[in-house]
């Protein structure tokens, strides 16, 4: 804590995020004491501890070593599930731009696709929570950016390669994109966050 602030500053170097709680607040962590986010684009929001939402462990942090970190998705609806899919890199994925509700979802496979090829097994065997179907809402997905600590601003430090979480929710359809777009093979797979209606 900076004693010349008079809120609580916390500093997350693996993510790179620096913000002071008010007081009477507390961010949640996880069990090893670790900051829990939502995010918000490229950002990612500490929350305060208890917010309601869907937990989900992403591996996140420089490229040559991720590690799980804590992200919180609400639900759009009731009846609904929020959970994760990670593909290789092409992914196989066609997204399109739902204008009428403001989301991305899922509109088709590449023909032959790691996804294609997932799903297809998913039919035979019932198993739909660990692949992607057409339909799915992006919530988040992960992707590499240059994230510049505090130092690096002054000069001290060269910014890193590092992959992030990008949130879907309320951005444009051509940000959408270029986060999917995001990394190269050698950044290792995509996580994506999906919200699917039960049926």
């Amino acid at each position: 804590m900076n004693p010349l602030l008079s809120f609580p500053v916390f500093d997350d170097p693996a993510t790179g995020v620096y913000f002071e709680s008010p007081d009477g607040t507390t961010p949640e962590r996880d069990r090893k004491g670790e900051l829990a986010f939502r995010p918000v684009s490229f950002t990612p929001w500490p929350v305060e501890a208890g917010t309601p939402g869907e937990r989900l462990r992403i591996d996140v942090g420089p490229a040559s070593g991720t590690s799980p970190r804590t992200f919180i998705f609400d639900r759009r609806t009731d009846d609904s599930d929020i959970f994760k899919v990670t593909l290789p890199r092409p992914m196989g994925l066609v997204f399109e731009e739902d204008k009428a509700k403001g989301q991305v979802v899922v509109a088709d496979f590449v023909e032959g696709s790691e996804a294609e090829k997932r799903n297809k097994v998913a039919k035979l065997n019932q198993s739909w929570r660990s692949v992607a179907q057409v339909g799915d809402v992006l919530r988040a997905c992960t992707c590499t950016n240059l994230v510049y600590a505090t130092r690096s601003l002054l000069g001290v430090k060269a910014p890193v390669r590092t992959i992030v979480v990008y949130g879907a929710d309320n951005q444009k359809w051509p940000k959408v994109l270029a986060a999917l777009k995001a990394g190269s093979r050698s950044d290792g797979e995509v996580t994506l966050v999906f919200e699917r209606q039960r049926s």
